[in-house]
Order: structure tokens, then C-alpha cells, then sequence
């Protein structure tokens, strides 16, 4: 027997699940339309539902060829797949979880993707030892964590000009902009219970 969350503006996920705790969200644009992911069941596990994920790569373009993303708190991964879809050229998955990593890993093998870096590592020790910058950085922390907090501070070291930074977080949550001496927010919206804005890097 299964069930699904409908992805309203009530929800902020669509996730069909099973006896064996697991789930599937489904890919909704490029080159893997379609395709399926698996995700754990668990309760701070909160995938970006697809319409909130079509408004977001409506604002980016279709098309993120050559662009490096970071999918920091990546959980299921589902924007960082999204990405890839789009053709990014190369995503590197954050998570602190041990059985969030090993799911990440066996989707990136069932989708065939590549080239993907996975990484265990909490949030801020990852930005805080990375010698990269990129084009693209996903930041949706768990609604319970003030991460942004901190991370905001990083941004400017981690990007470049023409870097853009998505941000989500629970409506009633007021996380401080990004550091408007270097970025710019190009978008935001409310979905139900759940703020997302896109900020660009000053070019």
C-alpha cells in the first residue's frame, strides 16, 4: 500500500511512500524528465516540491551548461539531480547524514550521472575548508536550524561575480539578507508555508 503528498501550496513536497520507508520524487526538466529518484523517509528529510523547483529553474534558464553547483544540505539531492538535468557541468552533494550520503550515491549511479562529488560533511566546515568557487549554490537547511546565519557571512568567499545563491526557508523564520555590498536579490516568492529567493553575486 502506498500514499502521496500532494505538492499544493500546502505542501512543500510531492513523495510517494512505501513499506520499506522510502519514497520517490520524480525529475522535472532535461535531459532525465521524468526519471525517479529514491529518498529516505526521514523526518527532517523535506524535498523541494516540483512547483516550487519549476519556478526556480524558470528564474535560472533552462540550459546550466558549464555551470559548478554546490547542493549544500542536499538531502535528496533533488536540486542538485535538477541541475545535472539541465546540464550543469559538474554538482558536489553535502550532507551530514551517513544514510542520506549513501541514498545520494545510489542515485547518482542509477541516473548515471556525472561528474558528481558527494561529501559527508556539516554545512559551515565544507564552506569553511573548500578552495573552489561557484556558479551555483543551493542552500535549503533544515526549517529547525539557523544555519543561514553563519553561512552568509561564507558567500562572499565561495562565489564569484555572476555566482547566483538560492535560498529556502520556513515563512516564519527572517534569516538576514545575503551581504548586499556583494549580491543582489533577483527574485523571491512564498509558497504555503515555505520562502525562496534567488540572489545573484554583483558582476
Amino acid at each position: 500500500m502506498a500514499f502521496s503528498l500532494a505538492d499544493s501550496s500546502q505542501s512543500k513536497y510531492q513523495l510517494t511512500m512505501h513499506k520499506n520507508t522510502q519514497g520517490q520524487i520524480r525529475i522535472i526538466g532535461g535531459s532525465h524528465r521524468s526519471r525517479l529518484i529514491t529518498v529516505e523517509n526521514q523526518d527532517d528529510l523535506r524535498p523541494t516540491g516540483s512547483r516550487i523547483r519549476e519556478t526556480l529553474f524558470n528564474w535560472l534558464g533552462p540550459n546550466l551548461s558549464g555551470w559548478r553547483v554546490l547542493d549544500l544540505f542536499a538531502g535528496s539531492g533533488i536540486l542538485g539531480f535538477e541541475a545535472l538535468s539541465r546540464g550543469a557541468q559538474e554538482v558536489t552533494f553535502v550532507d551530514s547524514s551517513w544514510r542520506v550520503i549513501q541514498q545520494l550515491r545510489n542515485n547518482a549511479k542509477s541516473l548515471d550521472f556525472e561528474p558528481i562529488k558527494i561529501v559527508q560533511s556539516e554545512a559551515l566546515a565544507f564552506l569553511q575548508n573548500t578552495q573552489l568557487s561557484y556558479d551555483l549554490i543551493f542552500l535549503d537547511p533544515p526549517f529547525a536550524d539557523d544555519a543561514l546565519i553563519p553561512i552568509n557571512v561564507i558567500m562572499p568567499d565561495v562565489t564569484h561575480p555572476g555566482s547566483r545563491i538560492y535560498r529556502e526557508f520556513a515563512k516564519q523564520q527572517q534569516p538576514p539578507p545575503l551581504n548586499t555590498d556583494y549580491f543582489a536579490c533577483l527574485k523571491q516568492k512564498t509558497s504555503g508555508q515555505v520562502n525562496y529567493q534567488l540572489w545573484k553575486r554583483y558582476e
